[in-house]
């Protein structure tokens, strides 16, 4: 006699702690934390931030210890909990946030101690998670103990992270922080080009661990002026002229089979001696770079970008031969572009709009190249 089959019904389950780590360790450039710390401070409206490194002793050791500070709104305790949170957003249908997939702030985890000061209309929440990279590998979800009070103090958030990265701190010299910050982050957006005025008076307070004092950064990535004409430079500088010209070229339109997707793109074609004289960073003969320094082929290119934040080099759609892409210094911005969970990759987006996206890069490049200079 046959049986009746029995149904049976599994539901899937997620190990918290263990995607807790897995995130937390998908940010694999310590500086990411900078940059999260930067977009979560303009996600909330803030205009003034602070950053600073510092590396304090300890019963002996020396511990690094990591505050970003704002004057944005802050949160509530609802806003709180989205922070500590895997894959909560309180921003998830805000098209101008930049912050939508509840991941950013889990780059926090990978320190000793967390604690949060956040401010938001009178009401003042301190958070403290303790110990939460060796609770997760112990398989404990970390908690997180809030306290509440009144106060009359501004609104704003302090985020304190001691240990960060197992205290290593070569990442966090001044000189690194500052280049990453102003062309991986949205402290460094090059969308004053294109007319979006919102951010264009914040202020960033910077401080790296070899510095003693701190220094004030303006808003907007860095990009030279045109140089002379071309017939000038020559006069000039005779054989050597390419080397010192310098031409932007800005544009925005909609893609051809997407006419609704719409993108903003700047290419400035930059001589290397141009690159030289406004960015210290690069290395070259004869010259003492700073630490962190870099070769202008691992730098420059074209960067694709979401909320004009450079997220992945696409030099392959702009290089027929060579490192012809090193004569560019290029960002293509599309809101359209689907990111993974760390944002290092774009290459989420579905493959028709990237092909109609490499296609408007490339008419672009065609364009410029067919031109007399």
């Amino acid at each position: 006699m046959i049986k009746t089959p029995t149904k049976l019904k599994i539901s899937p389950k997620v190990d918290p702690t263990q995607e807790f780590i897995e995130i937390a360790y998908d940010f694999s450039n310590p500086l990411d934390l900078v940059r999260e710390g930067i977009s979560n401070a303009f996600d909330a409206g803030a205009d003034e931030i602070e950053i600073s490194f510092t590396v304090e002793k300890d019963c002996g050791e020396s511990i690094l210890k990591t505050i970003i500070k704002d004057n944005g709104h802050g949160m509530d305790l609802d806003g709180l909990q989205s922070f500590f949170d895997l894959g909560n957003s309180t921003r998830r249908e805000d098209d101008e946030a930049i912050g939508e997939k509840g991941h950013g702030t889990k780059v926090y985890l990978n320190s000793s101690n967390i604690q949060v000061v956040t401010i938001h209309d009178g009401k003042k929440f301190t958070a403290i998670m303790d110990a939460p990279l060796r609770k997760l590998h112990n398989h404990e979800t970390p908690d997180v103990e809030v306290t509440e009070e009144g106060t009359t103090e501004r609104n704003g958030t302090t985020i304190i992270i001691t240990g960060y990265n197992n205290n290593r701190r070569d990442k966090f010299t001044h000189s690194q922080l500052k280049d990453y910050i102003l062309w991986f982050t949205k402290m460094g957006s090059c969308e004053l080009l294109f007319k979006e005025n919102k951010h264009e008076n914040a202020i960033l307070t910077l401080k790296g661990v070899d510095k003693k004092e701190a220094e004030r950064i303006h808003f907007g990535h860095i990009f030279p002026n045109d140089s002379k004409k071309v017939e000038f430079l020559f006069e000039e500088f005779l054989a050597e002229a390419p080397k010192h010209y310098c031409k932007r070229i800005v544009k925005s339109g909609n893609l051809d089979n997407y006419p609704e997707i719409h993108y903003d793109a700047i290419f400035v074609v930059e001589g290397v001696k141009v690159k030289y004289g406004y960015n210290p960073m690069i290395r070259h003969s004869g010259y003492s770079a700073p630490s962190g320094a870099y070769t202008i082929q691992e730098r420059y290119g074209l960067w694709v970008c979401k909320d004009f934040i450079p997220i992945q080099r696409k030099n392959e759609w702009i290089t027929q031969k060579g490192s012809e892409y090193t004569r560019f210094h290029a960002f293509f911005n599309c809101q359209d572009f689907r990111l993974t969970a760390n944002r290092s990759s774009v290459d989420n987006t579905p493959s028709e709009i990237m092909e109609d996206i490499r296609k408007a890069v490339v008419n672009i490049y065609e364009e410029i190249i067919q031109g007399d200079d």
